[in-house]
C-alpha cells in the first residue's frame, strides 16, 4: 500500500519554492532571511528536479507572508505558477489535443505536484467545475494556498484558450477579505466566499478548444514520465486519503462501508471496487485508523482503557485489548508504560 499524505512528504517541487521567493524578493524580503527563519535548508533549491516536503514549504510561505506584508501574497503566487512551473504535467498540458484533455490528464497526476487538495471535475449541463478540497488541513495558510490554486489554474486555463475565460464563476472556502477588488479583478467574474471547497466554474464548450502545440507523441512521453514519478513518490490515492480523513474525524462513531460511500458522495459498490484494485479493503484502513488513535490516545492522554476502548467504538474493552494485541504484538497497558 502506497504511503499516506503528511506533512513531512517531500511532494514540493523546488520550482514552486522559487517562485515564492522571488516574489518575496520583489517586496524586500531576502532568501537568507526566509531560509533563517523558516529553518529550512538552502541547499534544496540546488537541483531543478529536486522536492521539498510540504511542511518545509508551508513554513517559508508563512515567513514570507509576515515579512511582506502582503495580504494577497497568495494571488500573486498563483499568477506567477505557469504552465512551465508545474514542470512535467506542464509539458503534458501544453501538448494535449484540447483543454478536456489537459484537465483530465491533470486530475490523473496532480499528485505529481505535492499539491495539499484533492481535485474533481463535475459537469453541471452546460457548465463545468473544477473542485478542490484540502487534503491536509493548511489551517492559516488556506486563504493562500486557495488563492495561489486557483489563480494558477485560471491562468493556465486563459494561457491554454489564448484569451481572457468569459463567463467564468470562482468560489473559495475562506471569508471575504478587505480587497476583495482584487479577485474580481483577476477572475473577471463573479466571485463567492464561503463556499464548501474552492471551484472554478466556466462553460463546458470550452473543453473542446484546441490546442495549438498538440502533439500526442509528447503527451505519451509525459504520461510514462508521471507514472515513473508517482511510482518513486509513492502518494497514496486520493480516495483513501478522503477516507482515511472521514474516519479520523468521526472516532466512536465509525461509518460502514455504505455510510462511508454516502458521506463521500459515491456509491458503496464504487468504494468498494476501487478499495479492491487498490489491493485494500475498508476493514483494514478502518483498523489502521482505530490502531493510529489507539497510539495517540495511550501515548498522549491519561485516559483509562476502557474510555479508549469506546472512542475506538469497542463495546468491551477486553475486544480492545485483544485487538491492539493483534496490530502491534503488545497490550496497550505495555505500550503505555514503555511511551
Amino acid at each position: 500500500m502506497t504511503t499516506p499524505l503528511n506533512f513531512t512528504s517531500e511532494l514540493v517541487p523546488v520550482a514552486y519554492a522559487a517562485a515564492l521567493l522571488e516574489l518575496a524578493e520583489a517586496f524586500g524580503a531576502t532568501r537568507r532571511e526566509l531560509f533563517a527563519e523558516a529553518r529550512v535548508r538552502p541547499g534544496v533549491l540546488e537541483s531543478p528536479r529536486g522536492r521539498l516536503s510540504i511542511l518545509e514549504f508551508n513554513q517559508l510561505a508563512s515567513c514570507a507572508l509576515r515579512r511582506c506584508n502582503e495580504p494577497a501574497l497568495g494571488l500573486l503566487l498563483g499568477q506567477r505558477l505557469n504552465v512551465s512551473s508545474h514542470g512535467i504535467l506542464g509539458y503534458a498540458v501544453l501538448a494535449s489535443a484540447n483543454l478536456g484533455k489537459a484537465i483530465e490528464f491533470v486530475l490523473k497526476y496532480y499528485r505529481v505536484l505535492g499539491l495539499t487538495y484533492e481535485l474533481e471535475l463535475v459537469e453541471q449541463g452546460e457548465r463545468i467545475e473544477l473542485r478542490a478540497r484540502e487534503s491536509l488541513p493548511l489551517g492559516p495558510l488556506s486563504r493562500f494556498a486557495g488563492e495561489a490554486l486557483l489563480a494558477s489554474l485560471h491562468g493556465i486555463a486563459c494561457f491554454l484558450l489564448g484569451k481572457p475565460l468569459g463567463e467564468v464563476e470562482v468560489g473559495f472556502v475562506h471569508a471575504a477579505p478587505p480587497y476583495v477588488a482584487r479577485y474580481v479583478e483577476l477572475f473577471g467574474g463573479p466571485v463567492a466566499f464561503q463556499q464548501p471547497y474552492l471551484r472554478l466554474s466556466m462553460p463546458a464548450a470550452y473543453l473542446a478548444r484546441p490546442m495549438a502545440l498538440a502533439n500526442p507523441a509528447t503527451v505519451q512521453m509525459c504520461e510514462r514520465q508521471c507514472e515513473a514519478l508517482l511510482a518513486g513518490l509513492d502518494v497514496e490515492d486520493p480516495l483513501l486519503t478522503r477516507v482515511r480523513r472521514l474516519l479520523l474525524a468521526r472516532p466512536g462513531n465509525f461509518p460502514d462501508l455504505d455510510g462511508a460511500a454516502l458521506a463521500l458522495h459515491i456509491s458503496g459498490r464504487s468504494l468498494r471496487r476501487h478499495l479492491a484494485g487498490m489491493g485494500v479493503s475498508y476493514q483494514q484502513l478502518l483498523n489502521e485508523v482505530r490502531k493510529e488513535l489507539a497510539q495517540q490516545y495511550l501515548s498522549g492522554t491519561r485516559l483509562p482503557l476502557y474510555e479508549i476502548a469506546e472512542l475506538l467504538g469497542f463495546s468491551d474493552p477486553s475486544n480492545f485489548r485483544r485487538a491492539f494485541k493483534k496490530w502491534t504484538g503488545k497490550l496497550p497497558s505495555d505500550y503505555r508504560i514503555e511511551e
